[in-house]
């Protein structure tokens, strides 16, 4: 059985907090994880007390564990969320329907206003190297439900080796990372119009394309 859903352990953003974390996004998104200091985001955040984000998240990494925490909790709740309906309906449990659990929740944040989008870039920059993946399985609650997809897709993907599995398990984020980061990017440069048709096939091809590869026949020596 899946595990029971609790609500989220983290506390609600608001206030200053608010403000600086949603002020973080869009210049990591705009400039750049590695070109954004804590005095530039106190700075347009319009705190004129620099010591602000050190009182609030601690310092640059509290910051961005904050925002994985605000983000990805609610993501990943909703992912347990479809699985407990899933398992519940009965239905035969498949690679499709479990890569359709992983990135619909996280592709449907692209309906939201594109303000509230800002963070999909900051993943993706994180995701690209192994210090930034670490961050995203450090959180017990923010890595349930990867962790839940995760041992479902081994019993499925059977008999692939687990070695080849588990790679491309890490090979399927960072595609959904990576694709739903540039569906937003070309969205806020107006290059495409991303209205919920047009989003869901744009998320039916990912998916696709993310089943062919994990079913693929392994070649080669593991």
């Amino acid at each position: 059985m899946l595990e029971k859903l609790t609500e989220s352990q983290f506390p609600p953003i608001e206030g200053g907090a608010a403000v600086l974390l949603k002020t973080a996004e869009r210049l990591f998104a705009e400039l750049g994880l590695e070109a954004v200091s804590t005095r530039m985001i106190s700075r347009e955040a319009g705190q004129k007390n620099h010591s602000a984000l050190q009182y609030h998240f601690g310092s640059r990494d509290g910051l961005i564990e904050a925002i994985l925490n605000y983000r990805l909790t609610p993501i990943n709740q909703e992912r347990l969320r479809r699985l407990n309906a899933l398992q519940h309906r009965g239905d035969t449990v498949t690679v499709r329907k479990l890569t359709e659990v992983f990135v619909e929740p996280f592709a449907e944040e692209l309906l939201k206003p594109i303000e509230d989008s800002c963070y999909v870039s900051l993943l993706a920059q994180l995701y690209a190297y192994q210090p930034g993946r670490d961050l995203f399985q450090k959180n017990r609650e923010r890595k349930r439900a990867l962790h839940e997809l995760n041992a479902l897709m081994i019993k499925v993907l059977k008999p692939l080796p687990l070695s080849v599995v588990h790679l491309r398990l890490q090979l399927m984020g960072r595609q959904t990372m990576t694709a739903i980061a540039e569906w937003d990017e070309a969205r806020r440069n107006q290059s495409i119009e991303l209205d919920a048709k047009s989003l869901r096939w744009r998320t039916d091809n990912l998916v696709d394309f993310i089943v062919g590869g994990l079913q693929a026949p392994a070649s080669g020596h593991y």
